[in-house]
C-alpha cells in the first residue's frame, strides 16, 4: 500500500488546508457552516489526485482499456463504425476513444485525461455539496471512491456525467439533466437507474424512505425475478454482455455492506431533524446516499460483481451525506462519532487495500511524471 500513501496524505493535507482557509460562520452550536469555500487548496489537490490516476500503468482492468485504445486505428472515420444501438459497446466511450487517437493522443494521454474528467467532475461535485470538505474527501477515499476511478472507465466517466446530471436536476434544469443522462447511457447502459433522481425529493425518513426500505427487503426475498427484470431492461437496452445468470454468485461482503450501512443508521437516529428540513439539496443527496446503501444490502443475495458496482453508482452522495448526517447530533456528539468514524474508516481502508487479495501494491504499476513527460 506504499503506493497510496503519499497522494493519500497529500491529498488529505491539502483537504485540511482548504477546510481551514474557507470562510464559515458558526451556530450557537458551535457547528461550522460555510460562506465561501476555499479554491487554491482544492485545486491542488485535486489536480494531484488525477495525475496519480492518470500515470498509472497497470492494475485492475487498466490493461483492458490500454489494449482497446492502442487497437483503435488513427483514422476519424471509423466513428462511422460505430454501433449506436447496442449500449454494451459503450458507443460513447468508442466515440471519445477514436477522437482522442484522431488528435495523437497516446494511451497514456487517454489515460490521463480520462482521469481529469472523472476525477475532476467527482471533486467538484463534492467540493459544490459538501458540509465539510475535508471529511468528505476523507471519506472520498476510505470508502473506495477514488480507488475506483482507477477501473471500470465505462461506469466512473458515466457516473461523472450523472453527478453533472445531478447538478441539473437540483436546481431544476431538466433538460440539461436528460442531456447528460443520455451522455452517460452511451457510456454504461445502467445509468438509466438515475432516472430516479427526480422521483428522490422527499424528506429523508418519511414515507418515501419507508417505501424504499420495503422494496429493499422485497427485492432481496424474490431476487431471482429482480434479477429476471434487470435482464429485461438492459437487454432491451443493447446490453448483452450479461445473462441473468452472471448475476447469481457470492453476494457482497457483509462487512462492506455494514460499512454502506453506518451513514444510513446515523440519519436513522437523527430522523428528527432530516424531517423538519426542506433542503431539496439535503434531501436529494441523502436519499441517494439511502440507494447506495439498499442495493448493498440486495447485493448480499446476489453477487458482488455486479451489485457492488451497480452501488458505485450511489457511493459520491455517502461521502457527501455523512459529514452532513454528523451535523444533525450536539456538537460533543457529533465530535465523538466523527472520530470514531476516522479511526473505523481508516482501518477499513486498509484492510481493502493493504491486506485483501495481496494488496493494492501487488497489482498496480505506474510511471512517475518526469517519465511521462518524457515519453513526449
Amino acid at each position: 500500500m506504499h503506493k497510496l500513501i503519499p497522494i493519500i496524505l497529500g491529498s488529505l493535507f491539502l483537504a485540511l488546508l482548504s477546510y481551514s482557509q474557507s470562510a464559515y460562520v458558526l451556530d450557537e452550536e458551535g457547528k461550522r457552516f460555510y460562506i465561501k469555500k476555499e479554491k487554491f487548496f482544492f485545486l491542488i489537490m485535486a489536480l494531484s489526485m488525477a495525475v496519480f490516476v492518470g500515470l498509472r500503468t497497470s492494475g485492475n482492468d487498466t490493461t483492458v482499456y490500454r489494449n482497446m485504445y492502442e487497437s483503435i486505428g488513427n483514422d476519424i472515420h471509423n466513428v462511422a463504425d460505430i454501433n449506436w444501438r447496442n449500449l454494451s459497446a459503450a458507443p460513447g466511450l468508442q466515440l471519445y476513444s477514436f477522437f482522442l487517437k484522431s488528435i495523437g493522443a497516446t494511451v497514456q494521454d487517454y489515460l490521463m485525461i480520462t482521469a481529469f474528467i472523472t476525477v475532476g467532475i467527482y471533486l467538484w461535485f463534492i467540493r459544490k455539496y459538501t458540509d465539510n470538505i475535508f471529511l468528505s474527501i476523507f471519506y472520498f477515499i476510505t470508502m473506495g471512491a477514488y480507488t475506483f476511478t482507477m477501473a471500470a472507465i465505462k461506469q466512473t466517466m458515466a457516473v461523472a456525467f450523472l453527478l453533472i446530471a445531478t447538478d441539473a436536476a437540483i436546481q431544476k434544469k431538466w433538460i440539461r439533466y436528460l442531456f447528460w443522462l443520455v451522455i452517460a447511457e452511451l457510456f454504461h447502459p445502467y445509468a438509466f437507474i438515475y432516472l430516479v433522481v427526480p422521483l428522490v425529493t422527499f424528506r429523508p425518513w418519511s414515507k418515501g424512505t419507508r417505501y424504499l426500505l420495503v422494496g429493499a427487503v422485497i427485492a432481496a426475498v424474490f431476487m431471482s425475478r429482480v434479477l429476471t427484470i434487470v435482464d429485461t431492461v438492459t437487454e432491451s437496452l443493447g446490453y448483452t454482455n450479461y445473462g441473468m445468470n452472471e448475476f447469481m454468485g457470492a453476494g457482497v461482503n457483509i462487512f462492506r455492506v455494514m460499512v454502506a450501512w453506518v451513514p444510513l443508521i446515523l440519519s436513522f437516529l437523527g430522523r428528527r431533524e432530516l424531517q423538519f428540513t426542506d433542503n431539496r439539496e439535503k434531501n436529494i443527496i441523502v436519499n441517494l446516499m439511502m440507494i447506495n446503501s439498499v442495493i448493498m444490502f440486495i447485493g448480499l443475495f446476489g453477487t458482488a460483481n455486479y451489485f457492488a458496482r451497480l452501488a458505485n453508482y450511489f457511493l459520491i452522495f455517502q461521502t457527501i451525506a455523512f459529514p452532513y448526517i454528523l451535523k444533525l447530533f450536539r456538537r460533543e456528539i457529533g465530535n465523538i462519532l466523527t472520530i470514531m468514524s476516522i479511526a473505523a474508516f481508516s482501518l477499513y481502508y486498509y484492510y481493502g487495500e493493504g491486506i485483501v487479495n495481496g494488496g493494492f501494491d501487488m497489482n498496480y504499476n505506474f510511471m512517475t511524471l518526469f517519465e511521462y513527460f518524457g515519453q513526449r
